[in-house]
């Protein structure tokens, strides 16, 4: 089995992109022994919450999977794309909130970053994963891993499988529930007025730069 980051390398040709990322998402799986037609939605679930949360320009599942962390969009289409390769029925959802107001406040966050989260008004579509559990469908929210647990995010380091997760924002509006979600958000993004996508942008910069020197 190719070590993910073996895997992800391999993408020199796009007719054989498909191949590579598949192999990554076996070698994920096969990492937390989960080949050979096991299945287990928990760990899963966890192993992927649990890569840290960072924003980049590079929103796709095989940089979550190459680099170790991503944001909302990468770690839920990994997700997603993890449980269906476990027989699972899985998609992404898209809704539309105010990010920034839906964060705990942090004393040790940049003041600009604190002054975001007390007055909001940073508009984003945010993603988690809609799967059919045993009885019904089931929202899996994977954004913050554990390490933000102690500082009031909501980790959701306790689900076993039953019952919905907490989102990682309020949402306003769902927006879709579709297969390219790439594509998708960058059409909803490109919809907002300048001034909002500068804001975001700044906003998701120093959030990402903050939670990186949580980990140093």
């Amino acid at each position: 089995m190719l070590r993910i980051s073996e895997a992800i390398d391999r993408r020199v040709e796009p007719e054989n992109g498909a191949m590579a990322y598949e192999a990554a998402l076996d070698s994920f799986l096969d990492e937390l022994d989960l080949g050979f037609g096991r299945t287990d939605v928990v760990k899963t679930f966890h192993a992927v919450r649990n890569l840290p949360y960072f924003s980049s320009s590079d929103r796709s599942p095989e940089a979550a999977l190459r680099d170790k962390r991503g944001a909302c969009t990468a770690k839920h289409i990994l997700l997603r794309d993890l449980l269906r390769r476990q027989g699972e029925i899985a998609d992404v959802e898209i809704v539309e909130g105010d990010f920034a107001i839906s964060m705990p406040l942090v004393q040790s966050m940049p003041e600009e970053l604190q002054g975001w989260i007390k007055r909001g008004g940073i508009t984003d579509f945010h993603c988690y994963v809609v799967w059919r559990g045993p009885e019904r469908e089931q929202v899996l929210d994977c954004t913050w891993p554990n390490l933000l647990k102690t500082f009031g995010f909501p980790v959701n380091s306790n689900w076993t499988g039953i019952g919905d997760t907490d989102l990682a924002i309020e949402p306003r509006h769902i927006k879709a529930r579709i297969e390219n979600v790439i594509e998708r958000k960058e059409l909803m993004l490109s919809k907002l007025s300048q001034d909002d996508i500068f804001h975001r942008k700044i906003f998701l910069t120093m959030l990402s730069e903050w939670l990186a020197g949580l980990q140093q």
